[in-house]
């Protein structure tokens, strides 16, 4: 099973999850969605979107970020929660 992204979840590049719309929350901070934002520090590659992934968990009608999907830049979003998703 795979861990849900969350606000403040790192990436790949050492980069972070900016935002997180979602009204739910997972281990005390908000789920993150595809379209949040992510912050990273790789050079060009600025702030970026979560992009779509393999998972059908839905919050807010829009897809629950899953450890291992991507940002625009292509960086991997790493989940730093215990729940899980699929």
């Amino acid at each position: 099973m795979k861990g849900i992204i969350r606000l403040r979840d790192r990436t790949d590049h050492g980069g972070f999850v900016e935002t997180a719309s979602s009204t739910t929350i997972v281990d005390g901070l908000p789920a993150a969605l595809v379209g949040d934002r992510v912050s990273c520090p790789r050079a060009g590659h600025g702030t970026t979107s979560i992009m779509p992934g393999e998972g059908h968990i839905f919050s807010d009608a829009r897809q629950v970020a899953l450890h291992g999907f991507k940002a625009g830049c292509g960086c991997m979003l790493i989940s730093s929660s215990t729940g899980m998703g699929e």
